[in-house]
């Protein structure tokens, strides 16, 4: 059953055998499929499951997306989600039937900003220090440019913000969440962290999550320049 947006005749939904969808602020249609064929074949099960694995760690890595996607993905007419996949499907394998994801590769931003260069990283449980070049004379980098520090731990699906600097600091420190579920547990969960690059301009603004996008045709998040992001350390 298709619903009616708007007294223009904007359509969501199914109307006989045409769909209607709306993106970024455009309504498409596209015809059902005739009839619809699932052999299940060993291709099908392993893009399947490489389809599934690609959408949870969008999904827990969205906060970031949020700010360094959202830009190039909409010049793209993609969801933040979609072109994710896209940058870092080659990094997604299934062996012996699980999927094996290369978390240090994955590509979280992406932009025409120069990136920082880490010069150092250190973990002393859940405590990092953090040094790194400031490159202020690199093309197109400033002195004002912000260098934010994000840390993922995709087995407890927590995705934070945890520091944000100046470019010329060349320094940050700051303390990870206990993240353990028992406290008798043998092991906490991994921690992958990363950098990124914005313009002063945007950089203290807060980003608008995925729900608070859709209610924006012009939101605050695609006007973001930042940098490709940088992979800075491990620690579990």
């Amino acid at each position: 059953m298709a619903r009616s947006r708007t007294h223009l005749g904007e359509y969501s939904g199914a109307i006989g055998k045409e769909i209607h969808y709306t993106r970024f602020g455009r309504t498409y249609v596209r015809h059902l499929p005739v009839e619809y064929n699932d052999r299940q074949s060993e291709a099908q099960l392993r893009q399947r499951a490489l389809f599934k694995a690609r959408q949870r760690v969008s999904s827990i890595y969205g906060t970031i997306l949020q700010r360094g996607l959202t830009k190039e993905a909409h010049d793209e007419g993609m969801t933040e989600a979609n072109y994710f996949s896209n940058l870092n499907k080659h990094l997604f394998e299934l062996i012996d039937g699980e999927v094996c994801i290369n978390y240090p590769a994955l590509l979280v931003a992406h932009g025409p900003l120069p990136v920082v260069d880490i010069t150092s990283f250190r973990a002393e449980g859940l405590h990092v220090e953090v040094t790194f070049d400031s490159n202020l004379d690199h093309y197109k980098s400033r002195s004002d440019d912000v260098v934010h520090f994000y840390a993922v731990s995709p087995d407890a699906e927590y995705c934070n913000l945890m520091a944000s600097v100046e470019r010329p600091v060349g320094e940050v420190s700051f303390d990870l969440p206990d993240l353990k579920e028992e406290p008798d547990a043998k092991q906490a969960p991994t921690f992958y962290l990363y950098a990124i690059v914005e313009s002063a301009i945007t950089a203290y603004v807060p980003t608008l999550s995925a729900d608070e996008k859709r209610l924006h045709k012009r939101h605050r998040n695609i006007d973001r320049k930042v940098s490709r992001s940088v992979f800075v350390g491990t620690v579990k």
